[in-house]
């Protein structure tokens, strides 16, 4: 893939996720589970397509990490979704985009990793 490409498609991808905050916001009648639900049934029916298309099995190699990623990641989705209700979109949007710096912080002071 060319860089030009690949510059279209990060343009598209932040356009999609900025149109789906700002629906998240305005979405008062719904909760941020209701929400997460709604994101999650989307994102499995493209997420089955690949995985079936290229013949990768559903339960994974390790059930328990896959398990535990899914926890996670529902979690941090509602977190984030219900706070995308009730903070500025701004505001949520950058607390969002700042768990890669933690994330380094903390694998430096406890994992100690070097580089």
């Amino acid at each position: 893939m060319d860089v030009k490409k690949a510059i279209q498609f990060m343009l598209i991808s932040t356009l999609a996720f900025a149109c789906m905050n700002t629906t998240v916001k305005y979405l008062s009648n719904f909760s941020a589970f209701q929400i997460v639900l709604f994101r999650s049934v989307g994102s499995l029916f493209f997420t089955f397509g690949f995985l079936l298309k290229n013949k990768i099995s559903l339960a994974g190699n390790n059930k328990k990490l896959l398990i535990l990623r899914g926890v996670v990641g529902v979690t941090s989705m509602s977190l984030f979704f219900m706070a995308t209700k009730y903070l500025p979109i701004g505001s949520a949007v950058s607390l969002r985009y700042l768990a890669p710096i933690f994330a380094a912080i903390f694998a430096v002071f406890l994992l100690k990793e070097k580089n």
